[in-house]
């Protein structure tokens, strides 16, 4: 017996949200409401305006304001931990959105990754190379958000309990537990797009250089592109995070 996809996603989707409720409680409310702006900001708001031909890497730097804040102020709430997780999240993802936008340039990527690509690129005229560039942008936005916010968190929480711990004991205790998140994300980041890469892999497996072969698979590369710029992107948000929380949370009142 089999179901329709659809039936099978809605009871998927409903048994998240039991469970996410069961689980974070009312935090979970906050949280879905977050996400479904941030789907209504890329549904009507990125989408409609690469379709109307605007720089997608411009929009994306935009449309990542409000999202970070959404996020962040709606799950947290408006306080000056999530005042410092917001700008610490804009700071980092600026600064790699440089790295990733002049990458891609220099490795010379057209951006045809797939045949949706092709459609887009050929019937609507949209800057294909612009549009990878700003896909792998929003993918490491939502990375930064999770490391700032768990590294500024884990910054408080220490603080609150051990009050009379100075600086340079809350850093070293922070960047430690940052250490243990950054080598779980890593992982995680990269089966992630190994799992969409699996049947890519899995073709390339018998020829002779398949290293090599892969990486000059643009479609395949591109993946690869995506986990090197967002693991590099964590790599600089924890230390930076833990620092500026510190510095900030234990200053003087």
């Amino acid at each position: 017996m089999s179901f329709d996809p659809q039936s099978v996603f809605f009871v998927l989707a409903a048994l998240l949200v039991v469970l996410f409720f069961a689980v974070s409680g009312k935090k979970a409310f906050r949280s879905l409401v977050s996400l479904g702006m941030t789907i209504g900001a890329l549904a009507f708001v990125v989408i409609p305006l690469v379709i109307l031909k605007y720089d997608p890497v411009l929009i994306i730097l935009v449309v990542s304001i409000p999202i970070t804040l959404l996020v962040i102020y709606l799950t947290e709430g408006f306080n000056k931990f999530s005042h410092l997780s917001a700008i610490l999240t804009l700071a980092c993802f600026f600064i790699i959105s440089i790295l990733i936008d002049v990458s891609i340039s220099v490795a010379g990527f057209t951006g045809i990754v797939s045949d949706e690509a092709i459609t887009v690129g050929g019937q609507l005229g949209i800057d294909l190379p612009k549009l990878l560039v700003a896909s792998i942008m929003l993918s490491t936005l939502g990375a930064l958000i999770e490391m700032i916010v768990t590294q500024v968190g884990t910054v408080a929480e220490l603080i609150e309990a051990e009050p009379r711990a100075d600086k340079a004991q809350v850093y070293k205790r922070s960047y430690n537990v940052g250490i243990i998140h950054l080598g779980s994300i890593i992982n995680t980041l990269f089966l992630i797009y190994a799992g969409v890469l699996l049947p890519t892999l899995i073709v390339f497996s018998g020829s002779a250089h398949y290293i090599f072969n892969i990486l000059s698979y643009e479609p395949a590369s591109s993946e690869i592109f995506r986990i090197l710029m967002g693991t590099i992107g964590l790599i600089i948000a924890m230390p930076v995070s833990t620092f500026f929380a510190v510095q900030w949370l234990k200053r003087k009142p």
